[in-house]
C-alpha cells in the first residue's frame, strides 16, 4: 500500500517524517503522512502554498532533490518553512503518472541534518516514487470507473422515470443518441467528446419529468401558454442533472440543446459557436428524429423529406457542420 511505502521511505532514509503530496490549485496538499508529523506542525489534508515550499523550487531546478543540511544552505536557510518546521534535512522527488501527469511529490524530512544522504538514497527514493505513483494511478482509475458506473445508474434511473410517464420521449432519446454518436464520429471528435455527446443526447429531455401530464401527454397541438411551460424543460434538465455528482458538467450543454445557430432559439438566445458543440449535434439529431416520427397531431415525414429539411435549415436553425455530418452519417 501507499502507506507502507511511505513508512519504508522514512525508515530507510532515517528521517523523522515522510509523506506524499498532491498539487491542487496552487497548493501542495499533504495526503499520506508517516512518522512524527506533529513535530513539524503539519497534518494530512493540509495545504501549503506552492511558492512557500521546497518542492516548487526543486521542480524548477533551483534546489536539489537531496538537501542533507537545509539550515546550512543559503538557498533554504532563510525560507520561512525551514524555521516553521524546524527542518534539518529534506529529500523530494516527483510522483508522475504513466501519461506524464504530475500528481505531486514524495518527500521526507528530518529535524537534524543528514550529511550521510547520498546518490543511492536518491535512487531509492525514485524507485519508491514510481511504485507509489503506479498505485495512486490505479486507485484513481478504479475510482473513476466506479464514478462512471454511478453516473450511468443515475442516468438510467432518470430515464426510466421519464419513460414511465411518456414512452415517446424515452424512445426518442435513444434514437437521438444513435444519430448523435454517428454524427460526432463523422466530425472526427475524440472518444471523450463522443462520450459527452452521447450523454447530452441521452439526457437532453430529462427535464420533461417536471412538465405536467396534461401538457406532456396532450394529443393535440399545444397552446401558446402550454408551449411556454414546455419550453422550460431545458432549464429543468440542467437543474436536475446539476444535482447529480459526476454529471453536473453536462448541465450547460443540456440547457443549450434548443439554441439555434442564428440565435433565435431558447432559453438564452445563444448563437453560432457560443452554443456547445454537443448541444448543436443533439439539436439537429433531435429535430431529424422528431420529423420522421408519428405524433398524435401529425404524421411522420418521409426520411428523404426530413433530410431535405435539415439541409435547408443548415446555417439558420442548425449548425452547418453538425447538419452536414448528420446527413453524411445518414447516407447509405
Amino acid at each position: 500500500t501507499v502507506e507502507r511505502a511511505v513508512q519504508a521511505v522514512r525508515d530507510l532514509l532515517g528521517m523523522d517524517v515522510a509523506y506524499t503530496s498532491e498539487f491542487v490549485g496552487g497548493h501542495q496538499v499533504l495526503r499520506i503522512l508517516g512518522g512524527d508529523a506533529e513535530s513539524f506542525g503539519v497534518q494530512e489534508g493540509q495545504g501549503i502554498p506552492l511558492d512557500q515550499t521546497y518542492c516548487q523550487r526543486i521542480l524548477a531546478g533551483r534546489l536539489p532533490n537531496l538537501m542533507p543540511d537545509v539550515r546550512g544552505d543559503d538557498r533554504t536557510a532563510s525560507m520561512p518553512i525551514t524555521e516553521a518546521c524546524n527542518m534539518g534535512a529534506f529529500a523530494s522527488v516527483p510522483l508522475t503518472f504513466s501519461n506524464g501527469e504530475l500528481y505531486g511529490m514524495l518527500c521526507a524530512g528530518s529535524h537534524q541534518a543528514k550529511p550521510e544522504l547520498a546518490y543511492r538514497d536518491l535512487q531509492f527514493l525514485h524507485v519508491f516514487a514510481r511504485m507509489i505513483a503506479d498505485q495512486l494511478e490505479r486507485d484513481a482509475l478504479r475510482d473513476k470507473a466506479g464514478a462512471l458506473e454511478l453516473q450511468a445508474a443515475t442516468a438510467r434511473t432518470h430515464i426510466a422515470a421519464v419513460q414511465a410517464r411518456d414512452a415517446y420521449t424515452a424512445n426518442h432519446s435513444q434514437a437521438v443518441v444513435e444519430h448523435a454518436v454517428a454524427t460526432a464520429r463523422q466530425l472526427e471528435l475524440s472518444e471523450h467528446e463522443v462520450a459527452e455527446v452521447e450523454q447530452v443526447a441521452l439526457l437532453h429531455d430529462i427535464g420533461k419529468i417536471a412538465i405536467p401530464d396534461a401538457i406532456l401527454g396532450k394529443p393535440g397541438k399545444l397552446t401558446d401558454a402550454e408551449w411556454e411551460i414546455m419550453r422550460t424543460h431545458p432549464q429543468k434538465s440542467e437543474q436536475l442533472i446539476g444535482n447529480v455528482p459526476g454529471l453536473s458538467h453536462l448541465g450547460p450543454a443540456i440547457r443549450a440543446e434548443h439554441e439555434r445557430w442564428d440565435g433565435d432559439g431558447y432559453p438564452d438566445g445563444l448563437a453560432g459557436e457560443a452554443i456547445p458543440l454537443a448541444s448543436r449535434i443533439t439539436l439537429v439529431c433531435d429535430a431529424y428524429h422528431a420529423m420522421i416520427s408519428d405524433r398524435p397531431y401529425r404524421r411522420a415525414l418521409p426520411e428523404r423529406n426530413a433530410r431535405a429539411e435539415i439541409a435547408a435549415n443548415a446555417g439558420t436553425q442548425f449548425c452547418p457542420s453538425a447538419a452536414q455530418a448528420l446527413l453524411d452519417a445518414l447516407s447509405p
